[in-house]
């Protein structure tokens, strides 16, 4: 009976220990197995990365004394290595050089734009610091051949064909009216209304209500010395604004000798800033420059709010360069590192589009934004609920 349970304690323990090993095995071979996957997806993905250009590493390597950026260097040497090629020529052509006889607003649709087979790379997942996206590269042509992109007439509008703004010599406020003020006028909710409604002749509020033009006693006034230069006529303009001395001026880079000779650079500032300015920089009211920028300065300015000042600028600039076909803005608190030939030929001529907006990171309702600006005390809230949701402004 002893030597019967014995082997039979012998057998269930090399069953155990069989078992037991088994598992092990079973485990070593899946994590082999797993290892050697990992490291096939990886040797792939480092592959195909030497395979294409690395973008981030252009984009952080990019050597800002340059008017080119990596991309647009390879590009221009593309084109010099295979300047005999016909696809290579075609695409000279479609941009405007190799042809005088090529309609670059209408191009071939045998001619590709070199950008067409630029890929996008997956961008970075957000960190704990900016929750946004990340920035992401952006396929420039050189400025050369970005200025060839411009068109050559300007577009027409589908339906509207005759505009003009309300002017008032003296503004009164109506007893009905909870809103607007001597700048800006005070239009009555139905003409608030109807300025939404697009026709062919249209008479709408558009700031500058007095004076006889835009930046001569109308609120937000102009030295007469700089004041005809906003008449002047030019393809395209570069402007920004600090008011209340909330910024400091950022000096473009990468801009070429192309866009320093014909694009001027335009800074308005109020009072307040300019004074800091002169104390602060190389201003002085001789040359009325800092780097690029001309400074602009105004007197008057129609609120108390220094944040509404700037807007004037930013969203009335068509009013103020009458006679300018392309225009960019810069918040101040941004530093321009393209050219503008460049950005221009990105976000309006590659597309034939008229207008172009930065889509905020975070928020896509404007009502949205409107609480969130109330939340950050940004502007009177009272101002911001007859704006948004047509509240009753308390007198």
């Amino acid at each position: 009976m002893l030597t019967s349970n014995s082997k039979e304690k012998e057998r269930s323990l090399s069953f155990l220990c069989c078992w037991y090993l088994g598992r092990r095995r079973v485990a070593m071979l899946l994590l082999l197995t797993l290892a050697f996957v990992v490291f096939v997806l990886g040797s792939y993905t480092i592959n195909k990365e030497s395979n294409s250009p690395n973008i981030h590493q252009s984009i952080e390597t990019m050597d800002f004394g340059s008017n080119q950026t990596p991309i647009s260097r390879e590009l221009t040497s593309f084109y010099t290595k295979n300047s005999d090629n016909n696809h290579i020529r075609d695409s000279f052509m479609w941009n405007g050089i190799g042809g005088s006889d090529v309609d670059v607003n209408h191009p071939s649709p045998s001619h590709h734009h070199p950008c067409d087979s630029f890929s996008f790379p997956p961008p970075p997942p957000p960190g704990m610091r900016r929750p946004g996206p990340r920035p992401c590269p952006v396929c420039y042509l050189p400025p050369e051949e970005a200025l060839a992109h411009m068109p050559k007439y300007p577009f027409e509008s589908p339906v509207l064909k005759n505009l003009t703004y309300i002017h008032e010599e003296s503004p009164v406020k109506p007893e009905e009216s909870q809103g607007g003020s001597d700048f800006g006028g005070y239009p009555s909710l139905e003409h608030r209304t109807n300025s939404f409604d697009i026709k062919e002749s249209m008479t709408v509020h558009c700031g500058f209500i007095k004076g006889t033009k835009p930046g001569h006693q109308t609120g937000f006034d102009i030295d007469e010395d700089i004041l005809h230069e906003l008449d002047q006529s030019h393809d395209v303009i570069v402007a920004s604004a600090i008011f209340g001395k909330y910024d400091i001026i950022q000096e473009p880079v990468n801009i070429s000798e192309m866009a320093r000779k014909n694009i001027p650079f335009y800074m308005f500032v109020d009072e307040e800033t300019h004074l800091y300015l002169k104390n602060t920089s190389s201003y002085t009211d001789d040359n009325k420059r800092v780097g690029l920028w001309r400074i602009i300065v105004v007197h008057n300015v129609p609120y108390t709010d220094a944040r509404r000042n700037g807007k004037v600028p930013k969203l009335l600039l068509h009013r103020l360069f009458p006679n300018v076909r392309y225009s960019i803005w810069v918040d101040a608190k941004l530093q321009l590192v393209v050219d503008p030939y460049q950005i221009l030929e990105r976000f309006l001529w590659r597309t034939n589009s008229s207008f172009a907006i930065s889509r905020h990171y975070r928020r896509f309702d404007v009502f949205v934004e409107a609480e969130a600006n109330k939340a950050a005390r940004k502007y009177d809230n009272a101002s911001i609920d007859y704006q948004m949701f047509l509240k009753v402004v308390p007198s």
